[in-house]
């Protein structure tokens, strides 16, 4: 097949050497390569569990071409390399087989001592991640951090009932996670019920709205956060739902709303958190790229990305 002309050919100024992009951070996998301590990035491309707008399968995708869009310089220093194990091969029509494949994968990654970034994807899944970490290392006392407009601690019946409404019951109902090491940032008016909030206050999970994060500033939340949560862990795990942002910087997630976060304020939450010694692990989840508009949504995705690596040294 003959290949398109481009008029434009030759036209484009060419890459500027000087000023490498992000996108070359990331470094395909090859057997051999030690883990051990090193960010390991895997992409969960399944949106089973969305009970609407589907399209998150595409997100690991769309934030890895996102990432042409920065540079590696975060200010300070150049950023390292990402060892890339590329997409994990998912079920599209099996939550069971699903589940079962990312929590075995999870435990995998943990019992190398890596330290992974899950980008995703269905946000139900989380509950496996959180799943195959207590598998990969039973002895910790984990503190759980969300970035999120929902609690998600929705009942399920089963694993072929799982949801992205599901992940943090799940979670919960592992030995090395409590409600008391637990906090939510980003919960929105009108997102939630009351028996679910109910729920989550009993469990002792200390819950942050969007109205605490605009009264009293992002930092000083999330630092309040972890000063609660780590008070007796030994381990920090992050999850961010991108639709805890507002639907004018975000219109690309799977459960659009309004009146939600800013970007500076996802910004500053996830650089807070992932500045954290103990964090061990996250995930970036529910990015749907059908539903963006010009990768607004996958930009911000990939800058939170990129604020986890920076933090992390």
């Amino acid at each position: 097949m003959d290949t398109p002309h481009d008029p434009l050919a030759g036209l484009r100024p060419a890459a500027d050497p000087r000023d490498p992009r992000a996108s070359a951070l990331l470094r395909p996998f090859s057997p051999g390569t030690l883990l051990q301590d090193q960010p390991v990035l895997l992409g969960l491309p399944y949106d089973g569990g969305i009970p609407s707008r589907p399209g998150a399968r595409f997100g690991p995708k769309a934030l890895r071409e996102a990432l042409s869009a920065y540079g590696s310089f975060d200010g300070q220093r150049e950023l390292g390399e990402v060892v890339d194990m590329g997409d994990l091969t998912l079920a599209p029509m099996n939550g069971s087989v699903t589940h079962s494949r990312v929590e075995a994968a999870s435990r995998g990654l943990f019992a190398t001592g890596a330290r992974p970034i899950f980008i995703g994807g269905d946000h139900g899944l989380t509950g496996s991640l959180i799943r195959g970490l207590a598998a990969a290392r039973p002895g910790l006392r984990l503190a759980l951090v969300t970035l999120d407009a929902h609690l998600d601690v929705r009942e399920y019946d089963n694993e072929s009932s799982l949801s992205s409404g599901t992940p943090f019951r799940r979670a919960l109902e592992t030995p090395i996670l409590t409600g008391a090491r637990t906090a939510m940032i980003g919960i929105r008016s009108f997102a939630n019920s009351r028996y679910y909030l109910s729920w989550a206050r009993e469990q002792g999970i200390h819950v942050y709205t969007v109205e605490d994060v605009a009264e009293r500033g992002a930092v000083a939340v999330a630092r309040e956060a972890l000063s609660r949560i780590m008070k007796d862990a030994d381990a920090l795990y992050l999850s961010v739902d991108i639709d805890a942002a507002d639907a004018a910087v975000a219109p690309g997630v799977s459960a659009v709303g309004v009146g939600g976060l800013s970007s500076r304020e996802m910004i500053d939450v996830v650089r807070t958190v992932a500045a954290e010694p103990w964090m061990i692990g996250a995930d970036l989840m529910e990015l749907s790229p059908p539903h963006d508009e010009n990768a607004r949504t996958a930009k911000l995705a990939a800058r939170l990305l990129l604020e986890v690596l920076s933090a992390r040294g």
